[in-house]
Order: C-alpha cells, then structure tokens, then sequence
C-alpha cells in the first residue's frame, strides 16, 4: 500500500475485483477475435483444399493416362503402365492430403496468444497475492 492511500479495505477490495473484471473482459474480446481468425484461417484452408480437388481429379486423370500411354510406347505392357500410373497418382493424393490434414490440426487452431496471455496474467496476480 501507497503512504498516502487512505482507502479502505473494501475500498481496496472493490478496486482489485473491478480490475480483475475488466481484465477477464479484455482476455475473452481477445480469445473471441483470436479463434475468429483462427475459424476463417480453417474455412479458407478448406475452401482452397475443396476448389483444388475439383481441379487436381481431371488434371491428374488425364496426367495418368498420358504417363500410361507413355509408358506403353516405350514398351512396358498395358496393365503395368496402367498400374505404374495409378501408383503415382496415390503417392500424390497422399501428399496432398497430408499437406491439407496438417494445416487443420487442432494445435493449429487453438488460440495460442490469449493462453500466453492467460499464463502471464496469473503469474502477476500470484506475485501480487
């Protein structure tokens, strides 16, 4: 307490309560905005990933059937140039899909600022007890 504080205990007690209200206030706007913008990354991260798909599935059917064609032209039998082509589109699906899946992780999306935050708010109202 300050020399020249004359208040009261309830006075004072009133004052740390309105404080402590205006601060959980503060941290909740900022966890709303935070997981706002983490709900737009995540919508935009699957709209990207939708409009690619509808995209990448002709593209990469007629990628495939070049390469069998190709492929058959240098030799290799039908069914295998066939397969061969089919191989390497999983492998690309698979990273595609990989890629897509680590974006939406729910670690991703948690809102890390506001828990940052939250951790160094109650480390000062520990000091301060």
């Amino acid at each position: 307490m300050y020399p020249n504080d004359n208040r009261s205990v309830s006075e004072l007690f009133t004052d740390a309560l309105n404080q402590f209200s205006a601060l959980v206030r503060n941290e909740l706007q900022l966890a709303r905005k935070e997981l706002s913008f983490k709900a737009s990354e995540a919508m935009t991260g699957i709209g990207l990933l939708v409009c690619a798909g509808l995209f990448l599935i002709p593209a990469l059917v007629e990628l495939l059937t070049a390469l069998a064609a190709w492929m058959e032209e240098l030799g290799t039998g039908r069914s295998l140039a066939h397969l061969i082509a089919g191989a390497a589109g999983l492998v690309i699906v698979a990273i595609l899909g990989g890629i897509g899946v680590s974006r939406l992780k729910a670690n991703s999306l948690v809102p890390e600022r506001t828990f940052n935050q939250l951790q160094q708010d109650a480390a000062a109202a520990k000091e301060h007890v």
